[in-house]
């Protein structure tokens, strides 16, 4: 055996150096290094683009142009991916983004399909649950200052409020580039939730409590003090674009506290620590009072929500252990 360990040292000793070892580093193996340049030049250009459109036009909201931003994202974060990688997410993100604006479309529609809105009937609930006591009416009561303007912190709830236009398609662009697997799991739960939503808005079309106020269900007073303006814009003019945005009376289930469950059970697995598990238990909490609060929801609005989202992850879960395990690896796996 001594024998054999010295003949083989011999031998290895004993093979020519490669044209890479006497010429030293080859310039191949500087392309990685001024391809992450690249992508690093890409990725900053893309981040001040944004941050320009943002302080020029505002955060974007409309469907196609918030897509439009996230596919663009995920190609400037991926840039030195191959082009085949780059049309495979458009072929991805597609079909998703033309579902959700069927739902869109469809829900701006739900209330007029025939079916009676319920305007009254969540007042009587809300009335019988908190013994004669609405909770929205009772929060407006003892925290907007009879001036009338809206306290300090109404940032805060503008902030949170505002979250479910962003968060939950920024963690789907965050999770693609992590992972299609993982992204794939987590837009199934979306496109499922917002049509069990669609589903209620349509065979159950239910007025908000500002909306009560408004038609006489509640007799005090019941402002839309949510916050989206942030305490900065007038509560006329983010009223006004509130309007815009939602459908008035696709008020049950809750889609603003569904949300939250989805995305804060998406980062669950990701949260090491206990500061950032508290922050999501925390999350729909906080989107809960600003929505009963700011007269947009009903507590039993916020439940059904949360019942749904929860029901949504529960039979995902099924479906996905349904289907086969991937051939391959996923090709978006983060690099440093």
């Amino acid at each position: 055996m001594v024998i054999r360990e010295r003949l083989l040292r011999a031998d290895a000793q004993s093979v020519p150096p490669t044209v890479s070892q006497v010429q030293g580093p080859s310039k191949s193996a500087e392309h990685p290094r001024v391809r992450r340049s690249v992508r690093y030049a890409v990725m900053l250009g893309y981040v001040i683009a944004l941050t320009a459109t943002i302080a020029a036009k505002g955060i974007p909201l409309d469907r196609v142009y918030q897509a439009s931003w996230l596919v663009a994202g995920i190609v400037a974060f991926r840039i030195d991916r191959l082009w085949r990688h780059h049309v495979r997410v458009l072929l991805d993100w597609t079909p998703l983004i033309v579902a959700l604006l069927v739902y869109d479309m469809s829900r701006g529609i739900a209330d007029r399909l025939g079916m009676p809105i319920r305007v009254s009937e969540p007042v009587d609930i809300e009335r019988w649950i908190f013994h004669g006591t609405v909770p929205t009416v009772w929060l407006q009561q003892h925290l907007i200052p009879a001036s009338g303007h809206l306290p300090w912190w109404t940032v805060l709830t503008g902030i949170v409020y505002s979250t479910h236009l962003t968060v939950p398609w920024i963690l789907a662009a965050v999770l693609y580039v992590r992972s299609r697997a993982e992204w794939s799991r987590y837009m199934r739960r979306v496109v499922v939730l917002s049509y069990v939503g669609l589903a209620f808005f349509i065979l159950l079309p239910a007025a908000p409590p500002w909306y009560a106020a408004t038609h006489g269900a509640i007799v005090e007073p019941v402002r839309r003090a949510a916050g989206f303006g942030f305490g900065f814009v007038s509560l006329d003019t983010s009223t006004v674009f509130l309007h815009s945005l939602s459908n008035e009376v696709a008020a049950m289930p809750s889609l603003h506290a569904a949300f939250t469950i989805l995305v804060a059970a998406a980062l669950w697995p990701y949260a090491r620590w206990r500061l950032a598990r508290f922050a999501l238990v925390l999350y729909p909490i906080a989107m809960a009072f600003t929505l009963v609060y700011g007269g947009e929801h009903y507590v039993i609005d916020v439940l059904a929500g949360w019942g749904c989202a929860i029901g949504t992850i529960l039979v995902c879960r099924r479906w996905d252990r349904s289907e086969p395990e991937p051939a391959s690896p996923d090709f978006m796996v983060t690099v440093p």
